[in-house]
């Protein structure tokens, strides 16, 4: 297979990779690429076509999940044999639209495409806004460390033995008070202790799913740690679109009349990756649905802490009264990300499977930091340290959005979150793509995470999330600066290729 014959159109609105894939689809099923033809290797094609790596390795991707290719480790990429069709009668519901393997392979291929991003973004002098992750100025380590070592001196080798698997019982009280101030009012007993919200999640996943057979209705775009998890456990996402409120509930019922999801996932307050806030009635109208059609609900309140401005929201937990909504939070943005803890509150009638399903992942949650930070939860630091990073995140948000106000082009759109920590802003979608702008942006030394690997649909490729809680103020200015030159030279060169492409079709019509 020449890398001559593959044709791709630079000022087409389809992403490079997909173009890529059409292509060498087409030669598949066409026989001009029998089965056993090994295909060149990603690096070396990227380099004929001119275009990066990812965009080869993507639409590789996309083919193997597809069973075109098949991937044979130290040896390459080779055309798989060809399968029978499947009959009408077996095709999945939606099959067009969704597809399970098209779900599943989507999130494969964002996976991969994140670790290439920000193996990138690592690199020296790189403004990054493409993590998760809390800013490190702001952890109290201090304060934890004498937290440690008053642990150690109180508890001894006690605080180095095995734990409770479902967590140290005083920090689940403490939670458990903590959680009564949201009116949330729940048992120590009720909650699990997990290394992380995403474990959290996962536990979740585990005792209510079923692997391939089962379906999980998320919001869409979503986080893309959960989408993760679902391909990981190869459940079938059915993605629901979002307005400026949030989940659009009326969607829901469709979906779930259709599919009879398992489970229902959303973040209520300060969505990742768009930061939307889902106002009261959106909340009643979302447990009502799920009520009535008995789907559970696991809600993620990871970034409910951070709220800038604004009033507070009740929890879909607080307000759930048939014991329906899972509740998964933990400190990993608000407080110390390292020490992954996180915890989950579910029925009690689910508690032991919980437990049982927990113990199978990793035994138990660190017993020295569950005592460490029970500890620090009871001094009035908690309080203080929280109240300093809502002060310093809506100062860096805000900086943020001058700076994309002042940098971005005239097309660019956003809503400015009352709280977390994401910016989405959404691109003209007849200029580049997120990916297409990374491409240029690297080069000037600024990253960002591109829309469509939130997305369980593959959509969102004209959106970006950017994090302005990581990098300090000045940091922000400069990378957003940085970020909107690369997007003005990216639409010019994207402007010449729509005018060359004109010039060339009137010349076709004039000979």
């Amino acid at each position: 297979m020449a890398a001559s014959s593959i044709k791709i159109n630079r000022d087409s609105d389809r992403p490079l990779y997909l173009q890529v894939a059409d292509e060498l689809r087409g030669q598949i099923e066409t026989g001009a690429l029998p089965a056993e033809t090994r295909l060149p290797a990603s690096r070396t094609l990227a380099k004929k076509l001119g275009v990066n790596r990812i965009t080869i390795v993507n639409a590789y991707s996309e083919l193997e999940a597809e069973g075109l290719v098949l991937t044979k480790v130290g040896s390459g990429t080779y055309v798989a044999p060809a399968k029978p069709a499947l009959a009408a009668d077996d095709r999945p519901p939606e099959l067009s639209r969704w597809r399970g393997p098209l779900a599943l392979r989507r999130q494969w291929n964002a996976g991969q495409m994140m670790q290439e991003m920000m193996r990138l973004a690592r690199h020296p002098g790189v403004i990054s806004f493409a993590g998760g992750a809390p800013a490190s100025d702001f952890l109290p380590v201090n304060e934890f460390r004498r937290a440690i070592n008053d642990v150690l001196r109180r508890d001894g080798a006690e605080a180095l033995q095995y734990e409770e698997a479902a967590g140290y019982y005083p920090l689940r009280e403490k939670i458990a008070d903590m959680l009564a101030r949201r009116n949330i009012n729940v048992r120590a007993e009720d909650i699990l202790i997990t290394a992380g919200c995403q474990q959290a999640a996962d536990i979740a996943l585990r005792v209510l799913t079923r692997g391939s057979e089962s379906v999980l209705v998320v919001e869409d775009p979503c986080y893309l740690g959960l989408l993760n998890l679902i391909t990981a456990r190869q459940i079938t996402p059915i993605g629901v679109p979002m307005d400026e409120y949030g989940l659009l509930t009326d969607r829901l019922e469709q979906v779930i009349l259709r599919h009879r999801p398992r489970l229902i996932y959303v973040t209520p307050s300060f969505h990742n990756p768009t930061g939307l806030t889902m106002p009261l009635d959106r909340r009643q109208s979302l447990l009502e649905i799920a009520t009535r059609y008995g789907v559970p609900i696991l809600e993620d309140s990871s970034y409910v802490g951070l709220r800038y401005e604004g009033k507070t929201l009740p929890s879909l937990k607080s307000m759930d009264h048939e014991d329906i909504v899972f509740y998964a939070g933990g400190f990993s943005k608000t407080l110390v990300p390292g020490i992954r803890i996180g915890y989950l509150i579910a029925p009690a009638i689910l508690q032991e499977r919980m437990i049982a399903t927990k113990q199978t992942a990793d035994i138990l949650t660190s017993p020295l930091n569950q005592r460490a930070l029970y500890t620090y939860l009871c001094t009035e630091d908690f309080d203080a340290h929280l109240a300093l990073v809502q002060r310093e995140y809506k100062l860096r948000r805000d900086v943020m959005v001058a700076a994309a106000e002042r940098y971005f082009p005239d097309s660019a759109r956003w809503r400015v979150p009352e709280g977390g920590i994401y910016l989405w802003v959404e691109m003209d979608p007849g200029g580049p793509t997120a990916t297409e702008l990374y491409l240029t942006a690297i080069n000037y030394n600024v990253a960002f995470s591109i829309g469509s690997v939130f997305s369980a649909s593959g959509s969102f490729a004209h959106a970006m999330r950017l994090n302005f809680a990581t990098p300090p103020p000045d940091d922000i200015e400069e990378g957003i600066r940085r970020l909107g030159k690369a997007w003005h030279e990216r639409l010019a060169q994207h402007s010449v290729s729509g005018s060359q492409l004109r010039r060339q079709r009137s010349a076709i019509e004039f000979l």
